[in-house]
C-alpha cells in the first residue's frame, strides 16, 4: 500500500527551513508528499511555539488534523517543533491523538524515530537540548517558488531578550561555515534560484560564536561571486550590530538589495533595557540616518512591540513620535504577550489587553500613512523587479516585487502592462502608489508567446 503523508506548516521562515528537511527525509523513507491531509496516512503538523496565540493555534490544528484518523483515513499524527520543545511532556496527556511529538533536536533524526505508532507503553516524546545544524549535505525539498529561497546561515541565539523564548527553543548561536553556505546558495542558482534570502534568528550574530564578527561581510563577499545570482536579502539583522563595513560591503555590492530588517521593537531606553536587548543600545534615528547616507535607496523594515510592562500613556507617545521621524519604510507591529518562562511576564506594570490592542491599531494606522507616503518616491522610477506570476485576484494583471519589498511580508509590484515569466527580473516604470503596494509596466514590452498571456 502507497504511503502519502502531508506537513502542514504553522510558523515563520526558518520554521519552513525545517519543514523542507522534514519533507525531503519523508520522501527518503518512501513517502509520497499530498498537499491535501484527507488524502494522507500520516500527517506532520510543525508548530510555533513562540507565543501563546501561536500555540493555540497549533493545538486547534492539530484537533482538526486529528478527525482524519478517526475517519479511518489518516493512520498516523506526528506533531514536531518548537511549541514540543516548549512543552515536552505537558503535550502527552493533552492531545492522545497525537501518535509522536518531536521537539527541535530531533528534526534531523525522524528516520531514526520512525515508524511513528510505536506499541502502548512506548516512547512517545523526542525531546533533548538543541544543538543541531543543518548543511549543504542535509536533505531539503523546497517549497517556496523556483526562483527564490530561504537560506538559513545559523541556528539558535544568544541575545536572551526578556521577553523571548527562542533560546529556549532553539538552542544557543551555531552558525555554519562560510563555504558550506557558498555551496548550498551554489546548489540553489544551480536549481534556478536568483533571489537568496539569507535567515537566522540574527544575521548579524553570525559567527559571533566563532569569536569572528567580520563572518557575515566574509559571506557576502563569497556569495558577489556567484553567477546567475541576482538578488541577496538580508532578513533579521539585530540593530546594535550593524557596522560601516556591512553597510560598505551592501554598498558596493552588485547582488545584495538596499534592504534591511531591523528589529528595534521599541525606541524608549527604559523599556529597551527591560527588554534586555544587549549591549549599549543604539542610537536608532542616528542609525536610520547612517544607513540611509551610505545607502540612498535602502528600505528599511522594523518590528515593534506595544504595551511592554512600563510602557506609559508618554511612553507610546514617544514611540509614535518616533515612528513618524524615521518614517521606516514597513513596520510589523505586535502586542507584548507575558508568555511563561520569560523574564518579562513577570514584571509588574502588565499593560492591560485592550490598551495593548488600542495602541496596536494606533500604530498601525501611522505607519500605513508612512508606507503610502515612502512608496510615493518610486513613482516615475524604473526600478527592477522579479515577477512572480499573475496578481493573486486576477489573471488580467501581473504581480512581482521591487528590491524594496520583501517575500510575504511587504506588499507587490502591481504590473498592468507586458508580459513576462515567472522568475524573471525585468525593468518596471512605477506610475502608482497605494498604501502597500505599487503599480507600473514593463518597459521592454514582448511580442513573443509567453507563460503569461499579454495585459491589455
Amino acid at each position: 500500500m502507497e504511503r502519502i503523508a502531508a506537513l502542514v506548516h504553522l510558523g515563520c521562515a526558518k520554521n519552513l527551513v525545517d519543514s523542507e528537511t522534514v519533507v525531503a527525509q519523508l520522501i527518503n523513507m518512501g513517502y509520497s508528499m499530498t498537499s491535501d491531509p484527507a488524502e494522507a496516512s500520516l500527517i506532520v503538523v510543525n508548530t510555533c511555539g513562540f507565543l501563546q496565540s501561536a500555540v493555540e493555534e497549533a493545538i486547534d490544528n492539530i484537533l482538526e488534523l486529528s478527525r482524519y484518523k478517526d475517519a479511518g483515513v489518516c493512520e498516523q499524527l506526528l506533531v514536531i517543533g518548537c511549541m514540543v520543545q516548549r512543552y515536552g511532556k505537558k503535550l502527552l496527556p493533552l492531545l492522545p491523538e497525537v501518535d509522536v511529538f518531536v521537539g527541535t533536536s530531533y528534526y534531523q533524526n525522524l528516520g531514526d524515530i520512525h515508524p511513528f505508532q510505536p506499541p502502548p507503553g512506548a516512547q512517545r516524546l523526542w525531546l533533548g537540548r538543541p544543538g543541531n545544524l543543518s548543511d549543504s549535505r542535509t536533505p531539503r525539498i523546497r517549497s517556496t517558488p523556483f526562483y527564490s529561497a530561504y537560506l538559513k546561515i545559523a541556528e539558535g541565539c544568544n541575545n536572551r531578550c526578556s521577553f523571548c523564548l527562542i533560546p529556549q527553543l532553539r538552542g544557543p548561536l551555531r552558525s555554519r561555515p562560510v563555504p558550506d553556505i557558498v555551496a548550498e546558495a551554489s546548489q540553489m542558482v544551480a536549481e534556478g534560484v536568483v533571489e537568496i534570502n539569507l535567515i537566522a534568528q540574527d544575521i548579524t550574530a553570525y559567527g559571533c560564536d566563532r569569536d569572528d564578527r567580520m563572518q557575515l561581510v566574509q559571506l557576502l563577499e563569497a556569495l558577489e561571486s556567484l553567477q546567475g545570482l541576482a538578488w541577496v536579502r538580508l532578513l533579521y539583522a539585530f540593530p546594535g550590530r550593524i557596522t560601516d563595513s556591512l553597510l560598505t560591503t551592501m554598498a558596493q555590492s552588485q547582488k545584495i538589495v538596499p534592504y534591511l530588517d531591523l528589529p528595534i521593537q521599541h525606541c524608549v531606553p527604559g523599556i529597551l533595557q527591560a527588554m534586555h536587548r544587549g549591549g549599549p543600545l543604539p542610537n536608532y534615528e542616528k542609525l536610520a540616518e547612517r544607513i540611509r547616507m551610505l545607502l540612498p535607496e535602502v528600505a528599511l523594515r522594523t518590528s515593534i512591540m506595544v504595551g511592554f510592562p512600563g510602557e506609559t500613556d508618554a511612553d507610546f507617545g514617544e514611540l509614535l513620535r518616533f515612528v513618524e521621524r524615521v518614517q521606516f519604510d514597513h513596520v510589523g507591529v505586535f502586542r507584548f504577550s507575558p508568555e511563561a518562562g520569560t523574564r518579562a511576564a513577570r514584571l509588574s506594570g502588565q499593560v492591560p489587553d485592550e490598551i495593548k490592542q488600542q495602541r496596536y491599531h494606533q500604530l498601525l494606522e501611522l505607519q500605513r500613512t508612512i508606507s503610502g507616503k515612502r512608496l510615493q518616491r518610486w513613482i516615475g522610477q524604473t526600478l527592477p523587479v522579479l515577477i512572480e506570476g499573475f496578481h493573486p485576484e486576477t489573471e488580467l494583471l501581473l504581480a512581482g516585487r521591487m528590491p524594496a519589498q520583501a517575500p510575504e511580508v511587504d506588499g507587490i509590484a502591481i504590473i498592468t502592462k507586458g508580459v513576462s515569466h515567472p522568475g524573471e527580473i525585468r525593468s518596471v516604470r512605477i506610475t502608482a502608489a497605494a498604501d502597500y503596494d505599487v503599480i507600473g509596466e514593463l518597459v521592454d514590452f514582448r511580442t513573443e508567446p509567453s507563460l503569461l498571456r499579454e495585459i491589455p
